[in-house]
């Protein structure tokens, strides 16, 4: 296993100042765009979220890890080959439909009925429907014995216990640990793993459980917005 990367918190000072807009910002995106259907456009994909489904643009994680995948996935590879991509976590399907237009036969999941149904609509609506299956359940439970060769997983950031169903998409009690235990034997050999983290959750935890996988860990990306700072792991077996 690599050294873990460090762990980078935003200037107490930057963030107060960006505080003062973000949160009238942020509130007004909630009473408009938050808690029912809306159309998003993300990276040129045309996304519907139902009123219970994570809204990756309101909320900035989604459409970040989107459009990092547009520097993070290969463009050359070969198309003979077919490559496997698993999206844990779904939602409103952003992740899976970006691998998908990479030429990748994605296997996506959700614990949210609700977001189930929006990831299979959207991935419909953007034209990889035959190429994007999406399961209902807990991580990899609902899924067939298979390696992937490109994991992406945004897990919910808090610890806790989810009071509702919109409520899956940001707590979760021990969904790090219960994810890293499982990784490695779910990732091929030469993948690939690619997971979100925001300062503003429990970081040290992510990590600490990925330390636990005995694979390699870096950084993929990472960029300061003055309030957060999300940054990408990437896992691979280690040479």
């Amino acid at each position: 296993m690599s050294e873990l990367p460090r762990l980078v918190r935003p200037n107490v000072l930057v963030r107060a100042v960006c505080l003062l807009w973000l949160v009238p910002k942020r509130e007004f995106l909630k009473r408009f765009r938050v808690g029912r259907t809306v159309a998003e456009r993300v990276s040129g994909l045309e996304l519907v979220i139902l009123p219970d489904v994570f809204n990756p643009v309101v909320f900035r994680t989604g459409r970040f890890f989107a459009e990092s995948l547009k520097e993070l996935l290969p463009a050359d590879r070969d198309a003979e080959v077919e490559k496997t991509a698993l999206d844990l976590g779904t939602g409103s399907g952003v992740l899976a439909i970006t691998a998908a237009k990479f030429g990748y036969s994605v296997d996506a999941v959700d614990l949210n009925d609700e977001a189930v149904r929006c990831a299979r609509d959207n991935a419909e609506r953007n034209n990889v429907g035959a190429s994007t299956r999406v399961f209902h359940g807990d991580l990899f439970a609902p899924l067939p014995p298979r390696k992937y060769d490109l994991i992406l997983f945004s897990p919910p950031s808090f610890r806790g216990k989810p009071a509702s169903k919109f409520g899956l998409c940001w707590q979760a009690e021990d969904v790090f640990e219960r994810f890293a235990a499982e990784l490695p034997g779910r990732l091929a050999k030469d993948g690939q793993a690619l997971i979100l983290q925001t300062s503003d959750g429990d970081e040290e935890g992510l990590v600490a459980a990925l330390a636990e996988t005995g694979l390699c860990i870096s950084i993929a990306k990472r960029r300061h917005f003055g309030v957060e700072i999300l940054t990408i792991y990437r896992l691979q077996h280690c040479a």
